[in-house]
């Protein structure tokens, strides 16, 4: 009987729950150091975010120039815009007709 409750109580010690279970196992030390990681992390972001203005303006001389033209549409643009118009026409043709159709059923 003593035996039994001496291995009671040391297994009661080793499942410690709550804050001494943290301490024990350097949960403060381990989240301290996440949350110092993702601050850094933070940080150099946005300065980063900071700075590409400044940088850009700097690579502004060095960096050719691209100048843009405007071009006519080219010709698969134009027939897409065919192509639309034309499914767009199928479109309207079905509906009324399926206006139609439903309409001569609910007469009936």
């Amino acid at each position: 009987m003593i035996s039994f409750s001496l291995l009671a109580a040391a297994e009661a010690e080793a499942t410690a729950g709550g804050w001494q279970a943290v301490v024990e196992g350097n949960g403060i030390a381990i989240s301290l150091t996440g949350m110092a990681i993702v601050f850094a992390a933070l940080v150099v972001i946005s300065l980063f975010i900071a700075f590409v203005p400044r940088v850009l303006d700097w690579l502004d001389p060095i960096l050719p120039k691209m100048h843009s033209h405007p071009a006519p549409p080219a010709r698969e643009e134009q027939s897409a815009t065919d192509h639309e118009r034309i499914v767009a026409a199928i479109g309207m043709v079905l509906h009324t007709e399926m206006q139609k159709h439903s309409a001569s059923n609910q007469v009936k």
